[in-house]
């Protein structure tokens, strides 16, 4: 597992070649031998080595939706659910359907396939792997690790003496260990527990058998490393555009309400619903990271649905962020010139064809379509309060910042273009689709486009170089954080003040009353769902909150044929009514206690608007219609007031009565031309199994590389590569009781 001490210095010059973000990521030597005392002789390039490791941890960082921790966006990761897809952790839940944007429809055939050994993750070996080959850092914790400890160690060993300040020292030792808790929590999160090494003493050699730690012991692990980095860091860095995108104290103890959050959830916590310790020190750590956040001066900049649109993209090339508790600079900033790290291709996928030729457009499924409140705050009830087909009148103000629709402007640096989705038919098994596909593309297409974090002033020649910088972590979540805690112990004024706090900053209506403790944890991830959409966040909700099965088990042939309600409660899981766990069933788990229905078997639903679908048209059978005409000279913006807004969505709706119809891809055309659909699988939805929450040890580990027969395997999964259908032997229990 361990290797002897390490001279990072030799490693980094092979790789430190390549320009990174912003000003402190910029400056670099090219020497092709260091020596420690070289680099901590001059501060500058000890700067240059951190920014190596910032890079080498966040350079795969292409957009919020991409991941929510370094390691998940090396490619070798796979993604939830069985389906390898580089790292973008947003597959397989209600929010999106389309893991691969150029492939454009879900894949769900690996996640069907009954995996049960421990060859999950192909790939480098994410425990072992060591530093004989120099691209093994990208993708491995452990050669980071080393890596980072190094050259902590090195900074009071050499660099101190050095160079005598111990201000810019001390920063730069908070950020390298504020990394390397960032990491080991990545590793929590999709492993559990592991052996932990932080400091130069506890680096042994290759014989070293240090045991996994449980997830509790590896939980005080990270937290103490982000205080120690908190009390190292700053609370906001005074240089501008030269520290941008640092590290801060404010980061590092909101990482800690992020810790303390997931140990508390049930995919780790079998007293998730009786007992209150880890919410308590969860709520303890979430109030300690507000308040020092409000006394410098964040959570100032929202108190407008326009402001809260406007965070996302108007506070780049160093201009400091006050809902931006962490930010990830991009690179190729036009707006401001400089040149850096990342480049945020989120822009890129979300916009169709239509505006720019090359983009594809990621349309959004009923089933969020459906989800945001009214404006008055309450959820939509068909029948109701809600009409399906008039989805965008009187809707929450997040709505119409998160979709966009028929009828709406979307802007650009090259102006405006309106857009209209609606398809028709251009011969036998043959349709267009108005967003600027190419013809006959009407597979998984939606009323609406994801809309969120555009920046209007992107180009249209390379929107990938927008400039919009990534929000990894915000103050609103933060909030959130507090207000699910509140939950769990059963503080329902406390929670819905803290829920109401987030619907205060952009003029929502307030929320529902709540009954119980249980309502109101499923109040706080309903909040979490509309607030926090499409920014990585709701993979990791659904995992820690085990919202697939609801801890339940799910099993289902390989055909895709059996009965979703048969395969709930079959197959292996976590809550077995051993070690102080609930025997959870189909009838009683984590979701049926939350009034939820568990996502495994949900097929998301593809709806468009259709123009005479069942009659060949020779072209667009709207082209010269003059009420759409009349909706393009005045078309529904951004920034239109409610009233504004109101009247034109008036006009809107007059135009889809007269003229379009709903159409439901899967049901009223073909199955095939659905969001799911595979040719293999086609009655298939989500299938995913309980032993996927955690991730097991690669089998490779225990057979190939037999020296780490001493490292147990996660629960649910086999130590040798065997066939499916063979008991899982893996005796690492994760989820554990206070």
């Amino acid at each position: 597992m361990k290797t002897n001490k390490i001279l990072i210095t030799t490693l980094i010059c092979l790789l430190l070649l390549s320009a990174c973000s912003d000003e402190f990521l910029t400056k670099k030597d090219n020497s092709n031998n260091f020596s420690s005392n070289f680099v901590f002789d001059n501060p500058e390039q000890a700067n240059a080595i951190f920014a190596f490791f910032y890079k080498g941890c966040l350079s795969s960082y292409k957009s919020p939706m991409y991941g929510s921790d370094p390691l998940m966006r090396h490619n070798n990761q796979a993604s939830f659910g069985g389906n390898g897809d580089g790292g973008k952790n947003y597959a397989l839940t209600e929010e999106i359907a389309i893991p691969d944007l150029n492939d454009k429809r879900i894949n769900i055939k690996a996640a069907i396939n009954d995996i049960s050994r421990g060859n999950f993750i192909g790939g480098d070996h994410y425990w072992n792997a060591g530093l004989s080959n120099r691209d093994k850092p990208r993708s491995t914790l452990y050669a980071r690790v080393y890596q980072l400890n190094q050259f902590i160690t090195d900074i009071d060993a050499t660099g101190r003496n050095a160079y005598n300040d111990d201000t810019y020292w001390n920063r730069l030792q908070g950020q390298a260990i504020f990394l390397r808790a960032w990491l080991y929590f990545d590793a929590l999160r999709l492993w559990g527990g592991v052996p932990f090494y932080a400091t130069e003493t506890e680096i042994a050699d290759v014989n070293d058998r240090s045991p996994r730690l449980t997830v509790d012991e590896t939980v005080e692990k990270i937290c103490s490393d982000f205080n120690r980095a908190a009390s190292l860091l700053p609370d906001k860095w005074e240089n501008g555009t030269a520290d941008y995108g640092r590290f801060t104290r404010v980061a590092a103890l909101a990482m800690i309400s992020r810790v303390r959050l997931y140990a508390a959830s049930p995919v780790f916590n079998a007293s998730w619903d009786t007992g209150i310790k880890r919410w308590d020190e969860a709520l303890k750590a979430s109030l300690t990271a507000k308040e020092e956040a409000d006394k410098a001066g964040y959570g100032t900049s929202v108190n407008s649905i326009k402001s809260w649109d406007e965070m996302y993209y108007a506070y780049n090339g160093g201009t400091f962020n006050p809902e931006a508790l962490i930010v990830i600079p991009t690179a190729n900033n036009e707006l401001t010139g400089t040149s850096g790290l990342l480049t945020n291709v989120w822009e890129k996928e979300i916009r169709p064809a239509f505006l720019d030729g090359d983009g594809i457009g990621v349309p959004a499924p009923k089933q969020m379509i459906d989800l945001f409140p009214m404006a008055d705050g309450k959820r939509p009830v068909t029948g109701n309060n809600y009409n399906q087909n008039e989805f965008y009148v009187n809707r929450d103000p997040r709505f119409y910042r998160t979709f966009i629709f028929s009828g709406c402007a979307w802007e650009s640096s090259a102006g405006a273009k309106v857009l209209w989705l609606y398809g028709y038919r251009t011969g036998n098994d043959a349709y267009n689709y108005t967003d600027g596909s190419t013809t006959n593309q009407i597979y998984g297409k939606s009323k609406a486009l994801i809309w969120k974090m555009s920046n209007p002033k992107a180009s249209n020649d390379r929107p990938d170089l927008g400039g919009a910088d990534i929000l990894e972590y915000r103050y609103g979540e933060l909030l959130l954080n507090i207000a699910e805690c509140y939950a769990a112990k059963g503080d329902i004024g406390s929670c819905t003040s803290y829920l109401n706090m987030i619907r205060n900053r952009v003029g929502a209506g307030t929320v529902p009353s709540i009954g119980d403790k249980y309502q109101a944890l499923e109040a706080v991830l309903y909040e979490r769902r509309i607030e926090l959409a499409y920014e990585g966040k709701r993979a990791w909700d659904t995992r820690r909150w085990l919202l697939y099965e609801g801890g339940a088990g799910f099993h289902i042939e390989n055909s895709g044929t059996a009965s979703v309600a048969a395969a709930h409660g079959q197959g292996w899981k976590i809550y077995d009514g051993k070690n102080g766990r609930a025997s959870y069933t189909s009838a009683s788990n984590v979701c049926t206690k939350l009034g939820l229905t568990p996502i495994s078997g949900m097929k998301h639903v593809a709806e468009i608007w259709g123009k005479d679908i069942t009659t060949i048209q020779s072209g667009d059978p709207l082209s010269g219609n003059t009420e759409k005409a009349a909706i393009e000279a005045n078309p529904i913006k951004r920034d239109d007031s409610e009233a504004v807004r109101a009247a034109k969505l008036q006009q809107l709706k007059t135009f889809y009565e007269n003229n379009l119809s709903t159409v439901n891809l899967s049901g009223d055309i073909n199955l095939k031309y659905g969001m799911d659909y595979v040719a293999d699988y086609p009655n298939a939805g989500i299938m995913f199994r309980g032993w996927y929450y955690i991730y097991p040890i690669h089998y490779n580990i225990y057979i190939i590389e037999n020296a780490n027969t001493w490292i147990t395997q996660n629960a649910g999964w086999n130590i040798s590569n065997g066939s499916p259908g063979l008991v899982q032997d893996g005796t690492y229990i994760y989820c554990t009781p206070e």
